[in-house]
């Protein structure tokens, strides 16, 4: 099907409108720009196609009956359903465009109509596309979201509580030192290989040799398969706090032949719930996957449709989940997902009053700016909040165009600047994510004094063997609020997250990641009265 065929339909359905029409050959011609004959063969084809009817009169200059069995964004969106089968994404973003149209605003219809119609596929907008979906390599909130779609971890942290995930047990000796695990049985990866516990060893020796994630987990010191199904942990020091470490989505395990992979060889293979069926730059398509050794996902797809042009859509931003705009929705909140963060990176900048008055920028209280402070770098990550507030401290200054702004991915840092503006998530749990980012932020040697230094360590290795729980997380905020008090890192806001959700999707209950659990996701099918049913109430209308 080309787009080219749709255009002329159009030019048809423009000039006789929906429904029957007489007109000749000759005229149909004419709206075509061809000749009687090839109008013809198009006549056939939009007849295959279940466009329009067409029956011609026996005689030159007889006026024949064309129907227009279908609006042209109809015929379009059919057309598309099949390209979409077919995995032809190339074709689905030409006829989206057909006639001139914007192919952003078209998609955005199409899914809009589309999704009406789909009782097993959950279709949603995003605004870029996602890279590979390698655990080791990446920090940004949606992807590491999408990792425990795809993969699991050994453990997970649900509510608070642990319960297994690739491990239906685990046990660890007196000084938590050996960890041991064992696996669920006959657990498939998505290419249906059986996970072992050599895939376990595999994926944690990569972890431990990653730049990003080296530090959290240095104290590794080997990984053993005990058995097909059983792992040993080893570690250098004790380590209560490990066992919620490996929760974390860098944790996930992967079929030993990708750990190392580069990036055109490696494929984003897990045992999660949801298999990566599509990961392109227009379509990333997650499938069920039937053989997971857990409860079964409910919907059987959810598709995530990508275009640039709908970066500044709030939807996208807030990971909507799409269904047409006029249907009735219901809310879901999370009152914490994460903190926003400014982190004072110049040692001669880290007083009281520099502190007040950032934190006043960032409010847009210019009357409280006061003095002006010598900040001439400032880094942010990329996404829209941290971006907002990077323009209110230009804004601040009196002389915005000496100032450089620098925009790095989430969970990663710039050295030599004065300013970082930073999140963190809360992910599985906020105290593990605190710890995480004072583990492994890499510059405070540049940051901190050496006294700092000394201090912040002596911090670290406490909270690493604290085995009371509670205690272990007064240390983690304890460090959080020393930070603050040496006017070194401050909250800038607090995130929380309400979503408005179409009442047809089922089962959205928001994480600390800003997304929900796929698998519990369910599409509840509208009322549709039968022929019936509409007819008797009709009849009883008019009595």
């Amino acid at each position: 099907m080309s787009r080219r065929k749709l255009e002329l339909y159009e030019n048809i359905f423009n000039r006789v409108g929906p429904g029957k029409s007489k007109v000749t050959i000759v005229e149909i011609a004419a709206y075509l720009h061809c000749s009687e004959r090839h109008a013809r063969t198009l006549l056939n084809q939009m007849t295959t196609l279940g466009w329009l009817t067409w029956s011609p009169t026996v005689g030159r200059g007889n006026k024949g009956i064309l129907n227009c069995l279908q609006e042209p964004i109809q015929a379009c969106h059919k057309e598309i359903d099949k390209a979409n089968d077919n995995s032809n994404l190339d074709l689905v973003y030409k006829l989206v465009g057909f006639n001139g149209r914007d192919t952003a605003a078209g998609l955005w219809q199409y899914l809009s109509q589309a999704v009406t119609e789909k009782h097993n596929t959950i279709l949603a907008p995003f605004h870029r596309c996602m890279k590979t979906l390698h655990p080791h390599f990446i920090t940004e909130r949606t992807e590491r979201h999408f990792i425990s779609e795809v993969y699991q971890t050994l453990v997970e942290d649900k509510a608070n509580k642990l319960t297994g995930n690739l491990a239906h047990f685990w046990e660890s000796n007196s000084n938590h030192t050996v960890w041991t695990f064992y696996l669920r049985p006959e657990t498939l990866f998505h290419d249906l290989s059986v996970l072992t516990a050599d895939d376990v060893v595999a994926s944690f020796k990569g972890l431990i040799h990653s730049a990003q994630w080296q530090r959290l987990y240095d104290h590794i010191e080997k990984v053993i398969a005990v058995s097909f199904d059983v792992v040993e942990i080893h570690l250098s020091t004790p380590d209560p706090l490990f066992i919620k470490l490996l929760c974390r989505a860098e944790t996930a395990i992967m079929p030993k032949q990708f750990v190392f992979a580069n990036e055109s060889h490696f494929r984003a293979i897990g045992s999660g719930p949801f298999l990566l069926a599509v990961n392109s730059n227009k379509l990333l398509r997650l499938q069920r996957f039937s053989q997971y050794n857990r409860t079964s996902a409910l919907i059987e797809k959810i598709e995530f449709w990508i275009h640039e042009s709908w970066a500044e859509r709030k939807k996208c931003y807030q990971n909507f989940f799409f269904l047409n705009d006029s249907l009735n929705v219901y809310e879901t909140a999370c009152d914490y997902v994460g903190s926003f963060y400014c982190l004072i990176t110049n040692k001669q900048l880290q007083t009281q009053d520099v502190k007040q008055n950032l934190a006043a920028a960032f409010l847009g209280d210019h009357n409280q700016a006061g003095k002006k402070y010598p900040v001439y770098t400032i880094s942010h990550e990329n996404n829209r909040e941290c971006r907002e507030y990077s323009k209110q401290l230009m804004s601040y200054f009196d002389k915005p165009e000496i100032l450089q702004t620098k925009e790095v991915k989430f969970g990663q840092f710039l050295d030599g600047v004065d300013v970082s503006i930073l999140g963190i998530r809360k992910e599985d749990n906020k105290y593990t994510s605190w710890f995480a980012f004072l583990t492994l932020y890499p510059h405070w040697a540049s940051v901190l004094t050496f006294t700092q230094q000394d201090y912040l360590q002596q911090q670290i290795a406490a909270i690493r063997i604290e085995v009371d729980v509670l205690r272990q997380q007064a240390l983690i905020s304890h460090v959080m609020t020393w930070l603050e008090q040496q006017h070194i890192l401050f909250e800038i806001k607090r995130e929380g997250l309400t979503l408005s959700v179409p009442e047809q999707i089922r089962g959205v209950e928001i994480n600390a990641n800003g997304w929900c659990d796929f698998s519990k996701l369910w599409i509840k099918p509208m009322k549709v009265k039968s022929d019936v049913t509409a007819s008797m109430e009709s009849l009883i209308a008019k009595y």
